[in-house]
């Protein structure tokens, strides 16, 4: 394992196999003034997570003991890492595998080559949206109990219920629903839901919503056995096209 040595208070995970390539990102993660612990393969890393608290885990999706793993969500199954923000590291013939890992919760993905420039600007990006995420989530606790037809949040306790389900969401799939939730029927243009979820980042885009809205579906919405087979819509989560998306009339 390799550990860079810095006076600043981010700790970044990284998983990468290739040697030359995890020395270059630690030492250039270090001159960014993050402490930088690198493991080479997935079995490493989650004995890590197990034991020490993160900022943030890069991950390269070609690593020994990763593939398969569903990384994102079992990084997440550690208390200590339970909301940490994951970059997934991918080569260009794996985009596929990357945006796998976008929809079981990761937060973004770097695709090689890149330069120390650009994993330096991520790295922080994400640090930064995990951090306004979570003021968001201490602001939240203070915030009323939500009910439409049969959508039940309580924020102070994190609780969401559709129906006689207990749903278990991320923090940003949490403040989507609750931002639609309180504003039934009102149409949410991509650009604003960005603006009030992520905040001013610049590596984020509107596929970004589109992706969370999936992940949020999948969640909510009823399950295959349940939904008809002649293209019903979503119930709860409608795309108004050419627009954004609402909350449907329950």
């Amino acid at each position: 394992m390799i550990d860079s040595h810095t006076s600043s208070d981010t700790r970044i995970l990284l998983v990468e196999h290739e040697a030359a390539l995890r020395e270059s990102m630690t030492i250039g993660l270090g001159r960014d003034r993050h402490a930088c612990e690198a493991v080479a393969d997935g079995m490493a890393a989650l004995r890590q997570a197990a034991a020490k608290a993160f900022d943030l885990v890069l991950v390269d999706l070609a690593a020994p003991h990763v593939a398969g793993l569903q990384i994102s969500r079992t990084l997440r199954q550690h208390t200590l890492n339970r909301h940490v923000p994951v970059v997934i590291i991918a080569p260009d013939n794996r985009l596929a595998a990357a945006l796998t890992e976008i929809e079981q919760g990761a937060d973004d993905f770097l695709m090689k080559p890149f330069g120390q420039r650009e994993l330096t600007a991520r790295a922080r990006a994400a640090i930064q949206r995990s951090r306004a995420t979570r003021s968001l989530a201490v602001r939240a606790t203070t915030a009323p109990a939500l009910a439409y037809g049969d959508v039940r949040l309580d924020p102070a306790r994190r609780l969401v219920r559709v129906g006689e389900r207990c749903v278990q969401l991320t923090e940003q799939e949490f403040h989507l629903l609750y931002l639609l939730t309180g504003h039934p029927g009102v149409v949410f243009s991509r650009d604003g839901l960005l603006a009030r979820i992520w905040g001013a980042d610049r590596f984020v885009t509107v596929r970004s919503v589109d992706t969370l809205v999936s992940r949020l579906r999948r969640r909510i919405e009823p399950s295959e056995s349940n939904v008809r087979q002649d293209g019903e819509m979503p119930k709860y989560v409608l795309t108004v096209r050419g627009v954004g998306y609402k909350l449907g009339e329950i």
